[in-house]
């Protein structure tokens, strides 16, 4: 005799709808768990698309060579000159499963039952969503056979000559992004300052610096007699994340376990974003029945990846504390 299937598809209805009822709430949430996910929502870098194949970043690498002083009768050349080139990224895709067993459908049949049993597993993969997208920040994209989101460790790398966006930076030297050894012999500070000063070109400066708890305390540390401010609203202090100010930037720190030691991120907001496809936006799938079993599962998924225009605006102090 079939299983009514009465509930289960009742259910179906309620738990895609609590989801969408959640769903802005919880994006705000994904996105202002970490320090560095809010920092580039807060500055708007989290940009929609439709589609595509790929992600591409147009790139402005040279100088029009047109441009020169003339005296009277003086030419101009009216050649064009090859500056535009373009930086080409995949589209990631991160999901994550609700499965829906038979039994707790049976189990959980009343009206508040169902209601915080729905919730509770839509909170679970909200925050399972939060720690992988933070544990993919650090990493280069390689991780997961390639299928990982482009880190910090593909666009800001520690070494020279990567190849980012599909092109090599041992090539086209205008791509590489700057890094800065930590002099043990100097103060954090000093230090700080000089890969500051280099990352900076006319009034384009670093507007976020991310480090260990470590180099933040030492920072702190030769802080403790002048500070007063630690954030000006609206900022990382908002949100309740540990913030100080180094010149015009705002400085905190990372625990998460893939975060590379002895690694400081210099990072300009103008030139980084979160691209994400308008049409994956953590959507949630239809449900569909398991394979010989009485279950039900569906997917919540995220279709993104993090880009760069602008590499040689982003800098790493390597051996920092």
């Amino acid at each position: 005799m079939a299983i009514p299937q009465t509930l289960t598809y009742a259910l179906d209805s309620l738990v895609s709808t609590t989801w969408y009822n959640m769903r802005t709430v919880a994006v705000d949430q994904i996105f202002t768990a970490t320090p560095f996910w809010y920092w580039l929502y807060s500055k708007n870098r989290i940009r929609r698309e439709e589609g595509g194949q790929f992600l591409g970043i147009q790139l402005l690498y040279g100088k029009n060579t047109t441009v020169k002083t003339i005296g009277r009768g003086g030419q101009i050349s009216t050649a064009k000159p090859e500056n535009l080139t373009t930086a080409k990224f995949d589209w990631k895709t991160l999901a994550g499963s609700l499965v829906r067993f038979y039994d707790d459908e049976k189990r959980n049949r009343g009206k508040n039952q169902i209601m915080n049993w729905i919730k509770t597993d839509l909170r679970v993969l909200e925050l399972s969503i939060v720690d992988h997208l933070e544990g993919m920040l650090f990493g280069d994209g390689t991780g997961n056979g390639g299928l990982d989101f482009d880190g910090l460790g593909n666009i800001v790398t520690a070494a020279a000559g990567a190849t980012c966006g599909g092109i090599d930076s041992s090539v086209h030297t205008w791509w590489d992004n700057k890094r800065f050894t930590y002099n043990g012999g100097d103060s954090y500070t000093k230090n700080l300052r000089t890969a500051y000063n280099n990352a900076s070109i006319g009034n384009d400066h670093p507007s976020f610096i991310l480090g260990t708890q470590t180099s933040y305390e030492t920072y702190e540390d030769g802080l403790v007699s002048i500070l007063r401010v630690t954030d000006t609203p609206p900022g990382l202090g908002d949100m309740g994340f540990e913030v100080l100010r180094f010149k015009g930037s705002g400085m905190t720190f990372s625990n998460h376990a893939s975060f590379p030691a002895g690694k400081n991120y210099l990072l300009n907001e103008r030139y980084i974003e979160l691209v994400i496809d308008s049409g994956s936006e953590f959507e949630m799938t239809e449900w569909k029945p398991i394979p010989d079993q009485l279950d039900r599962v569906a997917q919540v998924v995220l279709r993104a990846n993090m880009v760069s225009n602008n590499r040689r605006m982003q800098m790493i102090i390597n051996g920092a504390p």
